[in-house]
């Protein structure tokens, strides 16, 4: 455990870069002075065969141009994709939730239209019996009217 608050507190310490008042998380492209970072072996006694990102133009001692640990900085990138990945999971699970609500609103509305077909049948044939009787009215009227005047006439 203290091996861990160790290299957090180093990490927080000298290993933060400040890039427009942002800090730097995750591998270093290039220094605040705008050159490319390299990638070193250090050779001290105290980390020896470590890796560590920084400025060619920079030097030991300097804190103006950027140093830090390679794995610190693998470190920071699986921790940031640890939490993208969780947050693409909440998302995805709220995707989900939002497809099962479409997919119950459009049985609904598959529903609703045949119910809507049915309809429309029913009032093709009341309006069919509708002319029907119409029909029949009309021609018995007229039956009635003929009658009508060859007896009255």
């Amino acid at each position: 455990m203290s091996s861990s608050s160790n290299t957090m507190s180093s990490s927080r310490s000298g290993n933060w870069r400040r890039r427009g008042g942002q800090k730097e998380r995750g591998m270093p492209k290039s220094c605040r002075c705008g050159e490319a970072s390299t990638i070193k072996t250090s050779g001290t006694a105290k980390n020896p065969g470590r890796l560590f990102h920084c400025c060619p133009n920079g030097s030991e001692g300097d804190k103006f141009h950027l140093f830090k640990w390679t794995d610190e900085c693998m470190v920071e990138e699986i921790d940031d994709l640890k939490t993208m990945l969780s947050d693409e999971k909440e998302d995805m699970l709220e995707l989900r939730a939002t497809v099962s609500g479409f997919e119950k609103e459009l049985e609904d509305m598959k529903k609703m239209i045949m119910e809507l077909e049915n309809e429309r049948k029913d009032c093709i044939s009341e309006v069919k019996f509708l002319k029907n009787v119409m029909v029949c009215y009309g021609l018995g009227s007229l039956g009635m009217m003929i009658f009508g005047y060859y007896i009255f006439v």
